[in-house]
């Protein structure tokens, strides 16, 4: 009987460990740890190519994907443009083609432009400080 118990604990241990890591996956993930996780070091890390799958995920049924995608936008390039993550889904639509307009190469101003040019400015108003 001991015996029994003793294997019924070991094979619960092995599930634990089966499961990914929240640092592993990255933004396409399907674990919701994991992107996550992707899409804030997206942000923290300035990866400029990650905006075009951050601005996908601003259409996420997760509220909380939602706004850590924004967070990560606005880290890069210093805007919001108008999008609210809990703001209702027309509303939400329409902020999200602004920034598909953003991201897409030929189609406006990537924001990351103006968001260098500022941290640019505001790195030199520090080094005067």
């Amino acid at each position: 009987m001991r015996w029994l118990g003793l294997l019924m604990l070991m094979a619960m241990g092995v599930g634990v460990g089966c499961a990914p890591r929240a640092s592993e996956g990255g933004l396409e993930s399907d674990n919701p740890a994991a992107q996550l996780y992707a899409i804030r070091r997206a942000g923290a890390s300035g990866d400029a190519a990650a905006a075009p799958k951050l601005v996908e995920h601003l259409e996420s049924d997760d509220p909380a994907v939602r706004m850590f995608a924004i967070l990560a936008l606005e880290q890069l390039t210093g805007e919001r443009m108008g999008y609210n993550p809990y703001a209702p889904a027309p509303e939400r639509r329409e902020a999200v083609e602004r920034w598909r307009q953003a991201v897409t190469p030929g189609r406006g101003e990537m924001p990351l432009e103006r968001q260098k040019a500022t941290k640019r400015t505001n790195q030199a108003s520090q080094a005067r400080q």
